[in-house]
C-alpha cells in the first residue's frame, strides 16, 4: 500500500506542540525565534498540500506556512482600481481604522521624518482563531480565541496612523511591494497578487497565469521602471507535492511570463529587481552548513540575470544571508544575517566582494533602501538595561547615524520581531500599466539548473563498515520526516527484523551475507510502535500513528505478530487505548508490559485488523493526550488485560527489564508537560507500579541501558529547551537511587546506546542542541562503567537519528537506517553500517 505523506493539519498539530514546548504558556518568545519564524520561505496555503523533501521545503518551513499562508482572499473577481492619484501625507490618510490597543500610539517619534511618506509593512495581528470562524480560515499555533495572523499595514514616516489596511480581513498576508511612482501596493494572499492604494480601496485582482502545475505565486517586487514584475512561482510535481518551483518574471504589458530555469527546482524568496533591470537577488535556504533550531539549513544571497543567466551566490559560505535588497544605484546589496541567536545587517557588491557589517548589535534585520539611499530596518529587543529602543530605525548606507524613526509601539508591537518589511513609499516614479494584465502561457528562460556536486561517501572511522542498504520505498521516500529504520528486532537464527517508518514495508538483515531481503508486510503503516520478541520467537507489533492524510489521521490500538518461520504478519488482539511512543517490554514470563505513550482517534482499519473502541476525551490535565495507563499482552490468548498505571502520564520514555524481574520506567516529557524526574517500578507478581529514586535531571527521548552488573545507564535526552544533554546517570537497584555516571563529548537525543559484551556501552549518533545551534550527529563513543568515563571513538559515517543499533550475536552491532539532515530538510536514510568491538 502507498502512504500519504503529512499534511497541513497534521503538521498544524505537531507544531502547536512544538510550540507550546518551547515557549510556555507563562513566557515570550525570543525575538530571534520569531524573527527566524517570519524568515522561513512562504508559500500558498491549500488544504491538500503535501509537503516533501524533494520540494524543497523543510518541516519548520512549513511552520512559517501556517503562519502566512491562508485561504482564498477577499476580492474573487477583477474590481475596478480608481485612477492613480499622488500619494497623501501620511496624517491625510482617508481610511483609519480604528487602531488596536496593542497599536496605540504611547511616545513620540526621536527623529524628523521626511514629510508625507508612508511606510509598509506586514505584522502579526490578532485575528479570530478558527476555533471562532470557518475552521480551514486560518491555521494557528494557539488554541485561544485569537490568532495571530500576518496583516498589511500602513504608518506614516512620523509615525503616525498606524492601522491595518484592511481591518476586517482575516485571512494572512505576507510581503509587499510599491509600485515606482508610490501610488499602488502589491501583496499576495493565497497564492495570488492583489492590487490597492494606500487608502486601501478596493484591492484588484491580479492574473499572473498560475495554472497547474503552478500552486500559487508569491513574494513580487515591481521594476524599477514600473514595466515587470518578479515573482517565486510553486509547483506541484508528479507526486502532488508542492513548494518552490522557480523564480519568475512578468511583463505587464506583453504579458510574457519567464521562469528561470536556472532557479529551479527551489526558487528563491524575496527576489528583487536591480535598478537598471537586468539582474535579479533573491535568497535560498540549502545552500550552506547547518546553524540553528529555526532555519534547518542556512540561507544563501543569490544574483541572477534577468533571463535566466549566471546564476550565482554572491554572500560568502561563512555568513548567513537573507532578505536582500539592491541600493538605489546599484553598487551594493544589503542583507540581514541571522545567526547563533542574533541578527545583523551587512553590504556587500553584486560580484560577492566587499562584505561589511552594518551592525553588530544582533538586534537589527529587515534592512530595506529608502529613496534618498538611506537604509531602513527593524531594530528588536536587546538585553534587559541596555537601552535599546525596538521599532522601526534608518542608517546611512555606510551603517553610520542608526537613528530611530518610529518606536514599535507606535507602529502597533512592542516588539517588532513579528514585522516584514517594512517598505518605504517612493514617489515620482514611474508609473505601473493599469491592470488587467493578460499573462501568456509561462515559458522556461535560460540554462538548467547547476549540477550538483556529487555527494561523497561518509568517512569511516576504525572499527566501522559499510553494509548492506535498505531499499527506498514508496512509504519512506514520501514521508521524509520519519527514519527508514523504525525498529530492529534480533531473531533467534541470528537475523534481524528492521520496520521502515511510514511503511508496511519489511526487512530481514542477515548478518552472515551482509544483505537486507524483503519478508512478509505489516498490515498497517505505523510510525511510533514497539517491537517485541516474545518467547517462542515471534515478534509483537503494538500501536504506532498511521501517517495519514489529515481526514483519516489516527493512533492505532491494533497489534500484530510477525513469524519468522513463515515470513508472515498476522492480528492479534487490540490494545485498551491507542498509543505512539509507547514503550513495550518483554516480562521473564513471557508476557508484555505496554505503558504510557500517546494517544488519539482511532484510524479506519483495514479488514484484517480489528481495532478497540476509542473510550472517550482525555482529561484536561493530559492536554498533549499522553497516557499513564498500562497493559499486559499474553501471548497465550492472544489478548492485552489492563494492569495498574503509573503515576505518571509519559511519552518518549524508557523501560528497563531489572535482573530481578522488575521493569524500571524512566522519564518522559515534552508535548505540552515537563520533563519527568519521577521514577518508576513496575513488579509483575503484584501488577502494580511503585515510586522510586528520582532523576537528577528530567529528561526523554534519552537511552537506558541495563549493565553487566545489574545497575542502568540513563544518557543523554532532551530538556524543556530544546537543548540536550550530556549528561548520564546511573540507576542502583539495590539502593533504589541514581547517581552520577559522567559526561558524553556531545549532547545527544534520539541517539542510540547498545551494551557489548565486554560491558562496555556504544552511544551512537542522535540530535544535539544547544539552544541556539543543532546538528545531527555521526559521532560515536564508549562508556566504560568501571571508569564512569565516555570516550569518543569516531564517526559512524552518516550523521543519523531515530535510527536502530543492535547487538548481533557475533558480538558486532548493526546501526541501521534513521533520519538525516540536507539540503532539502528531514529525510530517512537506507544506509547500514557494522560496528566491530
Amino acid at each position: 500500500m502507498t502512504t500519504p505523506p503529512m499534511t497541513d493539519r497534521e503538521l498544524e498539530g505537531r507544531l502547536r506542540a512544538w510550540y507550546r514546548a518551547e515557549v510556555g504558556e507563562d513566557e515570550t518568545a525570543s525575538s530571534t525565534l520569531r524573527s527566524d519564524v517570519v524568515a522561513i520561505p512562504r508559500a500558498p496555503s491549500r488544504s491538500d498540500r503535501r509537503f516533501g523533501a524533494s520540494r524543497g521545503l523543510t518541516l519548520l518551513a512549513a511552520a512559517a506556512l501556517l503562519l502566512v499562508g491562508g485561504a482564498a482572499a477577499a476580492g474573487a473577481g477583477l474590481l475596478q482600481v480608481p485612477s492613480p492619484v499622488p500619494p497623501q501625507p501620511a496624517p491625510s490618510l482617508a481610511v483609519v481604522p480604528t487602531p488596536s490597543p496593542s497599536g496605540t500610539p504611547s511616545a513620540s517619534p526621536t527623529a524628523a521624518p521626511q514629510a508625507g511618506a508612508l511606510i509598509a509593512y506586514v505584522r502579526m495581528t490578532d485575528k479570530p482563531s478558527h476555533s471562532a470562524a470557518d475552521p480551514n480560515l486560518l491555521m494557528c499555533y494557539t488554541n485561544g480565541p485569537t490568532c495571530p495572523t500576518f496583516r498589511l499595514w500602513i504608518v506614516g514616516s512620523d509615525g503616525s496612523n498606524a492601522h491595518e489596511l484592511f481591518s476586517d480581513g482575516v485571512t494572512p498576508q505576507g510581503g509587499v511591494a510599491w509600485s515606482p511612482d508610490g501610488t499602488r501596493l502589491l501583496y499576495p494572499d493565497d497564492g495570488k497578487f492583489y492590487l490597492t492604494d494606500a487608502t486601501g480601496s478596493e484591492p484588484q485582482l491580479v492574473d499572473t497565469g498560475c495554472v497547474a502545475p503552478c500552486a500559487g505565486d508569491s513574494d513580487a517586487a515591481f521594476s524599477s521602471d514600473g514595466s515587470k514584475i518578479v515573482f517565486l512561482r510553486n509547483s506541484t510535481d508528479a507526486a502532488g507535492y508542492s513548494g518552490p518551483g522557480a523564480i519568475a518574471t512578468m511583463d505587464l504589458a506583453s504579458g510574457r511570463i519567464a521562469e528561470l530555469s536556472s532557479t529551479a527546482p527551489a526558487g528563491g524568496q524575496h527576489p528583487r529587481w536591480s535598478p537598471d533591470g537586468k539582474q535579479i537577488v533573491f535568497f535560498r535556504y540549502g545552500e550552506k552548513d547547518t546553524g540553528g533550531p529555526i532555519a534547518p539549513v542556512k540561507a544563501a544571497v543569490f544574483v541572477v540575470d534577468a533571463d535566466g543567466q549566471n546564476l550565482r551566490q554572491v554572500s560568502p559560505t561563512t555568513v548567513a544571508a537573507q532578505f536582500a535588497g539592491w541600493s538605489p544605484d546599484g553598487s551594493r546589496i544589503v542583507f540581514t544575517s541571522p545567526d547563533g541567536g542574533q541578527a545583523n545587517i551587512y553590504a556587500i557588491h553584486p560580484d560577492g566582494t566587499g562584505l561589511v557589517p552594518l551592525t553588530t548589535d544582533g538586534i537589527s534585520y529587515g534592512a530595506t533602501w529608502t529613496p534618498d539611499g538611506r537604509i531602513l530596518f527593524l531594530h528588536g529587543l536587546g538585553a534587559a538595561g541596555s537601552g535599546d529602543a525596538p521599532g522601526f530605525w534608518t542608517m546611512d548606507a555606510d551603517g553610520g547615524n542608526a537613528t530611530e524613526l518610529i518606536p514599535a509601539t507606535m507602529a502597533g508591537n512592542e516588539d517588532p520581531a513579528w514585522t516584514q518589511g517594512p517598505v518605504w513609499q517612493p514617489i515620482g516614479g514611474p508609473a505601473i500599466l493599469p491592470p488587467p494584465w493578460t499573462p501568456s502561457t509561462a515559458t522556461s528562460v535560460g540554462p538548467p539548473p547547476p549540477t550538483p556536486d556529487a555527494t561523497p561517501t561518509p568517512a569511516l572511522s576504525p572499527g566501522f563498515a559499510w553494509t548492506g542498504s535498505m531499499p527506498v520505498t514508496e512509504g519512506n521516500s514520501s514521508a521524509p520526516f520519519v527514519p527508514s529504520g523504525d525498529t530492529a528486532t534480533p531473531l533467534q537464527d541470528g537475523r534481524v527484523l528492521v520496520t521502515l517508518g511510514c511503511s508496511t514495508t519489511v526487512q530481514l538483515y542477515d548478518p552472515v551475507t551482509g544483505t537486507f531481503s524483503p519478508t512478509g508486510s505489516l498490515a498497517e503503516t505505523r510510525y511510533g510502535k514497539t517491537a517485541t520478541q516474545l518467547l517462542d520467537g515471534r515478534v509483537l507489533i503494538t500501536g504506532g500513528y498511521n501517517c495519514a492524510d489529515a481526514a483519516h489521521a489516527g493512533t492505532w490500538a491494533s497489534a500484530e505478530l510477525y513469524d519468522p518461520a513463515t515470513g508472515t504478519f498476522s492480528p492479534t488482539g487490540s490494545m485498551s487505548r491507542p498509543r505512539e511512543f509507547h514503550t513495550a517490554t518483554l516480562l521473564p514470563d513471557g508476557r508484555v508490559l505496554i505503558a504510557g505513550g500517546i494517544t488519539g482517534e482511532s484510524p479506519v482499519a483495514s479488514i484484517s485488523v480489528v481495532l478497540a473502541s476509542y473510550e472517550g476525551a482525555i482529561t484536561a490535565e493530559t492536554s498533549s493526550n499522553v497516557l499513564a495507563s498500562a497493559e499486559l499482552y499474553d501471548p497465550a490468548t492472544g489478548t492485552f488485560t489492563r494492569t495498574d498505571s503509573m503515576s505518571s502520564f509519559r511519552d518518549h520514555h524508557t523501560a528497563t527489564l531489572l535482573e530481578d524481574g522488575r521493569v524500571l520506567v524512566v522519564g518522559g516529557g515534552g508535548e505540552g508537560y515537563a520533563s519527568r524526574t519521577q521514577v518508576e517500578l513496575y513488579d509483575p507478581t503484584t501488577g502494580t507500579f511503585s515510586r522510586t529514586g528520582s532523576l537528577k535531571t528530567g529528561r526523554w527521548l534519552h537511552t537506558a541501558t541495563l549493565l553487566s552488573d545489574g545497575r542502568v545507564l540513563i544518557a543523554g535526552g532532551r530538556s524543556p529547551k530544546d537543548s540536550t544533554y550530556r549528561t548520564a546517570e546511573v540507576y542502583d537497584p539495590g539502593s533504589g537511587t541514581f547517581s552520577p555516571a559522567g559526561s558524553m563529548k556531545a549532547g545527544r537525543q534520539q541517539h542510540t546506546a547498545t551494551l557489548l559484551p565486554d560491558g562496555r556501552v556504544l552511544i551512537a549518533g542522535g540530535y544535539q542542541s544547544d539552544g541556539q545551534h543543532w546538528d545531527v550527529l555521526s559521532s560515536t563513543e564508549l562508556y566504560d562503567p568501571g571508569t564512569g568515563t565516555f570516550t569518543p571513538i569516531g564517526s559512524m559515517g552518516d550523521t543519523r537519528m531515530e535510527h536502530a543499533a543492535t547487538l548481533l550475536r557475533d558480538g558486532r552491532v548493526l546501526i541501521a537506517g534513521g533520519s538525516g539532515i540536507g539540503n532539502s530538510g528531514s529525510f530517512g536514510l537506507t544506509s547500514a553500517v557494522i560496528y566491530q568491538p
